[in-house]
């Protein structure tokens, strides 16, 4: 189906982002025709338990003993340029991120560069006690504890939620999540415009990416530029949809995206590896490994590799060195029965249950096991490289 004219009307004609009902959306459905297929789409009616976080403002989050106002966040203020690239970043504390949106608010601030609190890892940065406010929908984060808390994977549990406020204009560039994670983002007040791709036309879309003026990353087609069709490969698949108060946006692994505020938005992101998506996780985890750490392992004394990865996984070096010597092990044909279990145990009558066995057998079970080798041998190369290997030959792995 086609897009409707009455969200953008200076953009292309694209195809309508999918909604579907909580209540008529088992876990099969969602495994058959959304997360596994790579397609993104709208939950209306979602399970959260929400009406407390419903009222989210910067008002409730000052006001709430829970929130660690002295947190890191990061603040953007400027309208996204047409290629894509946000605007310039500025590092401030949550509370005053949370004033300044409130005092913009208060004095009638509605012109000019928009204001965007873009990045407040409110778990990591002390804030949790707002998870109390809602419960995650039952479609997501179907993960065992070993994997939603590992580091080499995004360490979900921690670091991968966000809460984002921003002023109407405000967004997010065209990008793909991190560690090649799938995204559910719940809007608690407000509204969001997003163009989102078919996770399938990942290589095609990125293949068009250019370095960063820092030499870093890609910058990808702004997927919001009125000639974006014709700047795409034909039969690319774009979404465009309209997100409200109350519902999620399911942005799968490998998902292209972009959005933008239409209201003033308070909205809520989780993304998660599970076994819908821990192939693709490990693709990019092994990549990761064998283009970034084996060489700045050469290259470096050992030591300071150690060091370095503390900093950047933000943990201490016995958990470190433990997961670095449990890592060859990491896919374990124990440890993928774990991935799998999990997915499908939360409260599934057992034909159900048998129906979604056979799907991630058939798709996460099998890639993973292509995936394998080519993972154990980097990560093997790595331990050895980094003087660990006598003692990862326990056998233990990461499950017991």
């Amino acid at each position: 189906r086609r897009g409707r004219d009455d969200i953008s009307e200076s953009m292309p004609e694209l195809l309508e982002l999918p909604r579907v009902r909580a209540s008529e959306l088992p876990y099969s459905r969602f495994l058959r025709e959304f997360a596994l297929e790579g397609q993104p789409f709208i939950l209306e009616e979602a399970d959260m338990n929400a009406q407390t976080a419903l009222g989210w403002s910067p008002e409730y989050f000052l006001a709430h003993k829970g929130v660690n106002r002295k947190a890191a966040c990061t603040v953007t203020v400027g309208a996204l340029a047409g290629d894509a690239r946000a605007p310039p970043e500025e590092e401030m504390d949550v509370g005053s991120a949370l004033l300044r949106l409130q005092e913009r608010s208060a004095s009638g601030v509605a012109s000019g560069p928009a204001m965007y609190l873009a990045a407040w890892e409110y778990v990591r940065g002390g804030s949790g006690a707002l998870q109390s406010d809602f419960s995650v929908p039952s479609l997501f984060e179907r993960s065992p504890t070993w994997l939603s808390e590992h580091p080499m994977l995004g360490n979900a549990v921690t670091d991968m939620k966000w809460l984002y406020i921003g002023e109407v204009g405000s967004g997010s560039a065209t990008h793909v999540d991190t560690n090649a994670s799938s995204a559910w983002l719940w809007v608690a007040t407000g509204a969001k415009e997003w163009i989102c791709a078919h996770a399938k036309d990942h290589d095609a879309i990125t293949a068009l990416g250019k370095a960063g003026e820092d030499g870093e990353g890609l910058v990808l087609p702004d997927l919001f530029a009125p000639d974006i069709l014709e700047r795409l490969p034909e039969g690319i698949r774009l979404y465009r949809g309209r997100q409200g108060a109350g519902e999620v946006c399911f942005n799968p692994s490998r998902c292209v995206h972009a959005v933008r505020n239409v209201a003033f938005t308070v909205s809520l992101t989780h993304n998660f590896i599970d076994a819908t998506n821990l192939p693709a996780a490990i693709a990019d985890a092994t990549a990761s490994m064998k283009e970034e750490l084996l060489p700045m392992v050469r290259a470096l004394r050992p030591k300071r590799v150690l060091k370095t990865l503390m900093r950047s996984l933000r943990i201490d070096h016995s958990r470190l060195v433990r997961m670095l010597r449990e890592l060859p092990q990491l896919l374990s044909d124990a440890a993928i029965d774990q991935v799998v279990d999990a997915a499908v145990s939360p409260e599934l009558e057992e034909l159900h249950k048998q129906t979604c066995v056979t799907l991630l057998l058939a798709h996460t079970t099998k890639e993973l096991q292509k995936l394998r080798p080519a993972f154990e041998a980097v990560a093997k190369e790595l331990v050895q490289l980094l003087g660990l290997e006598e003692a990862s030959s326990n056998g233990k792995g990461v499950v017991s």
